[in-house]
């Protein structure tokens, strides 16, 4: 397996552990030369740069996660920090399951480990689809079905 290959699959199925001085945050947006803005849970912001070897692999977009290793120094720059892990949902479950993720909130609303044991079919299945929002979506009603039949049935 070539070296490139192989780093993909590390960041992908590895777990990465949350070492001290690390937090998660949540992505706000990207403000350009791979710097993003991300939020703590407990609501500060601050500038974070992407690492030379996420650059090509990951695409970090608005409410992504990720683990955040401080800077050790304090520079005039206004960047805070490194991204040492970008998350991925598996990742986020097995988080939830060790009790040390602190976005309940965002969680629920995004159902990214929604894991609740029921194994009911409610529809989900439909939420799961990509949607092209380029499209516009024409759905009929039942009056303008009715009013079509009663128009067949004058004829």
């Amino acid at each position: 397996m070539s070296r490139r290959k192989q780093a993909t699959t590390d960041i992908i199925t590895d777990i990465p552990e949350l070492e001290e001085g690390q937090q998660f945050a949540r992505v706000l947006g990207s403000r350009g030369k791979n710097i993003h803005e991300v939020q703590f849970h407990d609501g500060a912001e601050i500038l974070v740069n992407l690492p030379p070897k996420f650059r090509s692999l990951v695409w970090v977009k608005r409410g992504s996660y990720v683990i955040i290793e401080p800077a050790e120094e304090e520079d005039k720059t206004k960047v805070a920090g490194d991204i040492a892990a970008v998350l991925f949902p598996d990742h986020i479950k097995k988080y939830k399951q060790e009790g040390i993720w602190p976005f309940e909130d965002q969680l629920a609303k995004s159902n990214i480990g929604g894991d609740d044991g029921s194994d009911e079919e409610s529809g989900s299945d439909d939420d799961d689809l990509f949607v092209n929002n380029n499209r516009p979506v024409i759905e009929e009603t039942e009056s303008e079905s009715d009013s079509d039949e009663d128009s067949d049935e004058e004829e």
